[in-house]
């Protein structure tokens, strides 16, 4: 996805109110019902309207992120030294990954679960483990979540993207009273803490939103 700041043409500066003001601009002038069926300018019209709604959310993501980590006094790199983030661009299924990241900054989660789903088990890199967590967290599922994301830890130690997102959901879940993973053993959620799988799966979420112009 091209920069979100630009397909809106405003300046990272720019005020949420200022934000929101070009999203509408630019959707009353390409939304899919102001052109008929008819018109050969239809299809670009909606192109460019999931375009325009994929910038938005981009936008408001980043900085529903950016907010909370200021709350927590966080800043954007943890640990030692700045340490690596995303995919490998050597995997042969870099491209692959980047369309799943992209997938679910749209909240597309079906559609990247099924991108995830045709790479062979065999073939399964941390990324992919660090990903599907994300689609196990967006449907609520987060043991199965916390299974891959301490796979994706283990097979690329290094990566402070998945180690803070781990970081981030144990921090979460403590914050309840449990933990998902803990001395090696997974714990099941009670009914009570759907309110704090909510929470995790918007904090990363988001994270991931905020990682992925790595993917270009």
């Amino acid at each position: 996805m091209k920069d979100p700041y630009q397909i809106l043409g405003i300046s990272p500066s720019a005020t949420d109110e200022e934000v929101k003001e070009a999203y509408r601009n630019l959707a009353r002038k390409y939304h899919p019902d102001n052109y008929t069926a008819d018109n050969p300018l239809a299809d670009l019209a909606t192109e460019k309207m999931q375009e325009i709604n994929e910038a938005y959310d981009a936008i408001k993501n980043q900085r529903i992120d950016a907010k909370i980590r200021a709350e927590r006094g966080e800043s954007g790199n943890t640990g030692s030294g700045a340490g690596k983030t995303g995919g490998d661009p050597n995997d042969p299924h870099y491209a692959a990954y980047c369309e799943v990241r992209r997938y679910l900054n749209s909240r597309r989660i079906a559609a990247a679960d099924g991108v995830l789903s045709r790479i062979p088990e065999n073939e399964r890199s941390a990324e992919w483990h660090f990903l599907k967590s994300v689609v196990l967290m967006h449907r609520g599922w987060m043991s199965d979540a916390m299974r891959e994301l301490e796979t994706a830890c283990q097979m690329d130690p290094d990566n402070m993207e998945y180690q803070q997102a781990k970081e981030m959901l144990n921090r979460s879940a403590s914050g309840y009273g449990s933990t998902y993973y803990n001395e090696g053993a997974y714990r099941r959620e009670s009914a009570g803490c759907c309110d704090a799988d909510f929470c995790t799966t918007l904090c990363l979420a988001n994270l991931l939103c905020n990682l992925c112009g790595g993917c270009r």
